[in-house]
Formats: C-alpha cells, sequence, structure tokens
C-alpha cells in the first residue's frame, strides 16, 4: 500500500513524468522514451529530456500543449496563439506560410506534423509527451534543429478500460472527455476517445460586446489494434479535429485605470480550424530479437484566420489567411536487439507534402485620414502553392568495448526537392502587391546531419554522457513577399544549420528516492532565417525592404536542471531549471530602421527566450484517516526573466514596445479521490495569485502603435473524473 501511495504521488509529479516499471519502494519510476526510437529508460538516453505522463497532465490540467510553457522551462509557445508558435532553448518560430517551415518537429505516435497550425491544440487520450531539448537531425530528421516534441496516445489493450472527465470553470470554461478500450476477440482490440472543451474567453470586446480568446474545440480519435500473436503487432488509427475559437490577435496598451481585458475593436478576431489523417504502424519481431516497424501515414487540414491589423475602433487594414496542407509519410526501420557489445537502428524515411496560403487585406475607411482614400473599400488577394518531396536514410548504432563505454555514432542522409508551384495575386490598389500571374520557381538540397558521442556508465544509477550533432531546417520562400520592394529584394532563402554540443549527467540517488539530471549545451546556427531590412533597387530607385534570408548567425547555450526528490512517503518536490543565454551574434538590419539608416541586432536576444526560467512544485499524496478516500494536492510555480518579441527591441525609436517585462505565476490543485484508479473530484487555479502578466508586445504595422496581449487572469474550476 505505502509503496503504491508513492508511486501515484510520483506520478503526479509536474517536472518529468514517471511512466510504470522498476520502482524501488517507496522511490522513482522508470520513464520509458523512444527518444532514440526503441523503448528505453529515459535515465541511460543522452539526450536531454523531458516528459510528461496522462497523470502529470490531469493534475497540471493541460488541456492543450500551451499548457506546458510554465512547467517546462526550455520549451516555450510564445503568445499561445493561433499559427502555435513552438520553441526550444530560445530558438522559436512557426510555419508562418507555404513556403515556411518550423523550427521544432512535432510527432504523435511517431507521425510527423509538418505544420505548426496543424498541431494538437487539445490533448485526447494521451500517454505521455516527450520533449527532446537541442537538435535531433538524425533519428527525426529535417526541421528539427530547435528539437522534437514526441507525443504518444494511450493505446488499445486486450483488458476493457476506460476513463471520463468532467471540467467547469470561470470564463464560460467547460470540458468534456472520454475514453473506452473494448477487446473485439481475442486478437482485435477497438479504442474509441472524444474531447468537447468550451470557453467564453477573457477579453471582452466592448465595441461588439462580444467576449474574445475564448475556445470551441471538438476532437475524436479510433484506434484499431491486431494482434494475432506475440510477434505481430498492427494499429490502424484515426483523427479529426474542429476548432472555432475567438483569437485577439493584439489590442492597443490599455490607458491606466481601465480594464485591461477590455477593448474596442471593429472586428472579431477568429481562427476556424480543421484538420484529420489516418496512420498506419506496423511492428514485427523476428528471430534474433530484431524487429521491423512500418509507420504509414495521411493527414490533411485548414485554417482561416481574420484579424483587425491595426486592433482598435476604426478599420484601416482586416487581415484575412485561408492556410491548407496534405501531407504524406512513409518510415521503415529495423533496431537491433540491445543486448551484447553493440546495437543499432536503421531505417529510410518519405515524405510529400503541399501548402497551400489564400492571403487577403482589406483597406478600410481610415486609410482616407492618412491620405490613401483610394484605397478605401479594395482587398488585395495573394494565392501560392508550395510542394516538398523528401526521402532519407538514417541510421544509429551504439559500441561497448567494456561495460562503462559506450560509444554511438549516427547520421542522416536527405534528398529534398522543394517547388514554388505558384504565387498569383490581385491587387486593385496597386499598393500592396505587384502583378504577379503563375510565378515559380523549384531548388533541391542533400543534407548530412550527423551524430555522434559516449556513454559513461560509472553506476547502475549514473551516466555521464557527450554529444555533438548538426541539424537543418529546410530553405524556402517568403511568399507573403510580393511587394514590389520585397520581391525585388529576393524571396527564396536557403536551408539554416545547427551545430550542437552536449555535455550531461544523469543519476539517482538515496535509495532512488532522489533524480538529477543536468545538462550543459552550446548551439551554433549558421544561414540563421529571419525577417531584415535591407536597401535594394525598384524601378531604378534605392527603396527600403523586408527580406526573409540568411543573414543571421545566432548561439544558444546555457545548462538545464531537473531534480526530483522523495523526502517521505506521499510527497513528492521537483524543479526544473533553465539558464539559456541565446542571441544573435549577428543579424544585419535587424533592429529596424530609423530615417533611411538600417540598423543592425547583434548580441541582441532572441524572442521569447528568458535568460532564466524555472518551475517548482510540490504533490502529496496520502489516504485520509481510517483507510478512506486518498487526498492529493498540488502547488506549482513558475517564473521567467524578461524575454522581448522582436529583435527591433534594440531600436532606440519605439524599440521599447517590443519588451516583455518577466513574471511569474502559481498553478494549484486539491482533490480527493478513491485509492487505485476509481474517481477524482478536485478544484484547481491557474494563476493562482491572479498576476497580470504580457506574453505579446509589438507594435501595429501600419500606425506603429503599441499593442499586446495579456495572459490568462486567474482561472478556477472543478474536475470530475473516473477510470474503470
Amino acid at each position: 500500500m505505502a509503496a503504491g501511495l508513492a508511486a501515484m504521488a510520483t506520478a503526479l509529479l509536474p517536472g518529468g513524468a514517471e511512466a510504470a516499471g522498476g520502482a524501488a519502494s517507496n522511490g522513482l519510476s522508470e520513464i520509458v522514451v523512444s527518444a532514440q526510437k526503441r523503448n528505453e529508460n529515459a535515465q541511460r538516453v543522452p539526450i536531454s529530456i523531458q516528459s510528461f505522463d496522462s497523470e502529470t497532465l490531469a493534475m497540471l490540467g493541460a488541456d492543450q500543449l500551451t499548457d506546458l510553457d510554465a512547467v517546462a522551462p526550455s520549451l516555450s509557445f510564445g503568445d499561445g496563439g493561433e499559427q502555435a508558435r513552438t520553441g526550444i532553448r530560445g530558438i522559436i518560430d512557426y510555419s508562418r506560410n507555404a513556403g515556411y517551415d518550423s523550427r521544432v518537429g512535432l510527432y504523435v505516435d511517431g507521425v510527423y506534423y509538418s505544420r505548426s497550425w496543424m498541431n494538437p491544440l487539445t490533448l485526447l487520450g494521451i500517454d505521455q509527451i516527450d520533449v527532446l531539448r537541442g537538435p535531433q537531425g538524425t533519428l527525426f530528421g529535417k526541421n528539427t534543429d530547435a528539437g522534437v516534441i514526441s507525443i504518444t496516445t494511450i493505446q488499445p489493450s486486450a483488458q476493457a478500460n476506460g476513463e471520463i472527465s468532467a471540467d467547469v470553470g470561470n470564463f464560460g470554461h467547460w470540458r468534456i472527455a472520454g475514453r473506452g478500450n473494448a477487446p473485439l476477440g481475442r486478437t482485435v482490440s477497438l479504442q474509441l476517445a472524444g474531447s468537447h472543451t468550451q470557453s467564453t474567453g477573457y477579453y471582452r470586446n466592448l465595441l461588439l460586446g462580444r467576449h474574445n480568446s475564448g475556445v470551441n474545440a471538438d476532437m475524436v480519435r479510433a484506434q484499431l489494434r491486431f494482434q494475432p500473436d506475440d510477434d505481430l503487432d498492427v494499429t490502424l488509427a484515426a483523427d479529426y479535429a474542429a476548432d472555432d475559437n475567438s483569437t485577439l490577435h493584439y489590442s492597443y496598451v490599455p490607458p491606466a485605470g481601465t480594464n485591461p481585458f477590455a477593448f474596442a475593436s471593429y472586428w472579431d478576431d477568429s481562427a476556424t480550424r480543421r484538420t484529420g489523417g489516418a496512420s498506419l504502424t506496423v511492428r514485427k519481431d523476428t528471430a534474433g530479437g530484431f524487429q521491423i516497424t512500418s509507420i504509414t501515414a495521411y493527414r490533411s487540414g485548414h485554417q482561416f484566420l481574420y484579424f483587425n491589423n491595426e486592433t482598435g475602433p476604426i478599420p484601416y487594414l482586416t487581415t484575412g489567411l485561408s492556410q491548407y496542407a496534405d501531407q504524406f509519410s512513409q518510415e521503415v526501420r529495423i533496431a537491433s536487439p540491445r543486448t551484447g557489445n553493440h546495437d543499432f537502428v536503421a531505417g529510410l524515411y518519405y515524405f510529400w507534402g503541399n501548402n497551400k496560403d489564400r492571403q487577403s487585406l482589406s483597406a478600410g475607411s481610415g486609410l482616407a485620414a492618412l491620405g490613401l482614400g483610394g484605397l478605401v473599400g479594395k482587398t488585395s488577394l495573394t494565392r501560392s502553392s508550395v510542394s516538398t518531396d523528401s526521402v532519407a536514410g538514417f541510421f544509429q548504432a551504439s559500441f561497448r568495448p567494456v561495460p562503462m563505454v559506450e560509444l554511438f555514432v549516427g547520421a542522416r542522409l536527405t534528398y529534398e526537392r522543394k517547388r514554388l508551384n505558384d504565387i498569383t495575386t490581385n491587387d486593385p490598389t496597386g499598393f500592396i502587391a505587384i502583378p504577379i500571374t503563375g510565378y515559380h520557381d523549384r531548388f533541391s538540397d542533400s543534407f548530412l546531419t550527423p551524430r555522434g558521442g559516449i556513454n559513461l556508465h560509472l553506476g547502475p544509477d549514473l551516466v555521464l554522457f557527450g554529444t555533438i550533432g548538426r541539424g537543418v531546417k529546410s530553405g524556402g520562400w517568403n511568399v507573403e513577399g510580393t511587394s514590389a520592394s520585397t520581391f525585388a529584394a529576393g524571396i527564396r532563402f536557403r536551408p539554416e544549420t545547427v551545430t550542437s554540443y552536449e555535455a550531461g549527467l544523469k543519476s539517482e540517488f538515496l535509495d532512488r528516492r532522489a533524480r538529477l539530471n543536468i545538462t550543459g549545451f552550446h548551439q551554433r546556427f549558421d544561414d540563421f532565417q529571419v525577417f531584415t531590412f535591407v536597401n535594394t533597387v525598384v524601378a531604378g530607385r534605392t527603396v527600403q525592404a523586408t527580406s526573409l534570408s540568411n543573414v543571421g548567425t545566432v548561439s544558444s547555450k546555457g545548462v538545464e536542471v531537473d531534480l526530483t526528490l522523495v523526502p517521505f512517503r506521499g510527497l513528492t518536490l521537483s524543479g526544473s531549471y533553465t539558464y539559456n543565454k541565446s542571441a544573435y551574434d549577428h543579424y544585419p538590419g535587424g533592429a529596424g530602421t530609423v530615417g533611411t539608416t538600417v540598423l543592425d541586432a547583434d548580441g541582441v536576444q532572441t524572442p521569447y527566450a528568458p535568460t532564466h526560467k524555472a518551475y517548482l512544485a510540490a504533490n502529496y499524496a496520502m489516504p485520509l484517516a481510517g483507510g478512506g478516500p486518498l487526498f492529493f494536492a498540488h502547488v506549482g510555480y513558475g517564473v521567467q526573466s524578461s524575454e522581448n518579441f522582436d529583435p527591433k527591441v534594440a531600436n532606440p525609436v519605439g524599440g521599447s514596445a517590443y519588451f516583455i517585462k518577466g513574471y511569474g505565476i502559481a498553478d494549484a490543485r486539491l482533490g480527493i479521490g478513491s485509492a487505485g484508479q476509481g474517481w477524482r473530484v478536485s478544484l484547481w487555479s491557474r494563476n493562482l495569485f491572479d498576476k497580470r502578466y504580457i506574453r505579446f508586445a509589438t507594435r501595429t504595422v501600419l500606425l506603429r502603435a503599441p499593442a499586446i496581449l495579456y495572459g490568462e487572469p486567474r482561472a478556477y474550476g472543478m474536475t470530475l473524473s473516473s477510470r474503470f
């Protein structure tokens, strides 16, 4: 009983998931990850990893990925907006248009999600989330030069089981989710899961009398698993998500003494998304202990964004962005048994994707006051399409010349062909885009992304490791760059590369009541893809333009510390801290302009990269007197230093508008439940002390007015759940 309670308390730990397996009495359980394409103890994998299992996600009330922002110090979701901006170790971005790829790779059950806006905003039936910090260009491939988020869902099983939960809270929040697993005979099992999440939002548009920043999301998943014998495992899975959210882009800085969450806009910013896909995963164990895995997947989706570009009650510019994506991927790999003095993983990977964007910019009546009355009522349209074909071969092998020394080496060779199928514009204003019909381009690239290092097993619970690796982010086109000046400056950009050095320690002690992991890292990004200001020639005249190009060089270096401690039965203490010095070594034109002078941003902190970020938590679980229900409690506090939204923070004219002050927020949960897997009732709060903090700070495009987006004020509610 005592060991079970300690294991439960540990499972509630936000600092890192504690999956089943191998726990010492009253100690920490083993965390199992598949970061190296095989199931392994995370404490023996030479990668800096932070994991969250289903119990941890439930304790945190994590309904979407962005809820992990505070508890995973090396991870950042920026403003948490509809474009799913994601970063690791201060290297952040998102798939902002059809010709541009994100820097963090997201995988769900081994399937790569190529567009950041296709990310599963709703977490449903999740078994574990692993954050792999640093480039993962060997086993996971391109567009993972900042890191990988790997999500594993709960798999169908031969035992009937399920769960249901319901939330209700302020801001009109309510959520219901359920999962049921049923065996359909001796060899087949079926699992169905679904959820609905809804809230009105914490902002209010006074002009339209509506709430904003709310959620209306549905998600369903079905998984059919076939296991005819112990050597063959086949799973067919399909999912679908529908989101109709009111998502505020930003608002003017509110005057002192006014409601910070009230604004007046003629337009109700919104995001509508539909995504879905199917996958077939086959695992076959062969003679000699080898395992062959095949993952075949297709995904498709679209997203519509509409927002007031200048914010405020007067219509200047209204932006609409329609994004469409289709993708197909096929991976086949073989993993040798991990016995003797060596083992390996090798495979082939193919990816095809097609992205289409439709962008509109509508001119409003406010332009008349700026002397642009001839544009009022007109709309500029741009259509674009980009396709990608990519094929890769990869391997990683480990050698153990003596039991305490493990050497590993790996590489991935990728050939990629990209095609800009179309850029077509229709701009009756003649002001925003030049006339283009069917513009196209193409290029191909080859990438070699090696990785190597050493593991020193100094004891059963002490590992030292060191690695050197490379990563690549694909080149592409800025398909939003259709103005005369931007087009003249060039819209194609090359791949960016990163070289990473890591050294770390993974340890457990005090009879496995304590776990301490420390990683030091240094990453250098060359040909970094960034927007910069340049001088270019249009119609024989030198003008300033914004160009997406490879002018940046970035260094990201620091230390990551994760500590877990079980001082006595039922209590788990944890802390995660990241010191990260991420800055542009060289960034010509990055600080914007003053008059006709273009300013550099050398030495400026990269966006959403606080130097210090930490999360501390305490969790307690103990049965009430007399063998009654289980009492459990959690309190956590996340804190981070200042950051910026844009390197133009270094501009002496208006640069302060991009600065984001550091802040700290607390969360808590208190509840009772059955001692086993049964019912639970809990009260919870996010931002417990109602801290007012800024998530997004910028200046509007046309009027250059300071604009911000506040984080969510104190949220609270109740959760009822049951497992069977």
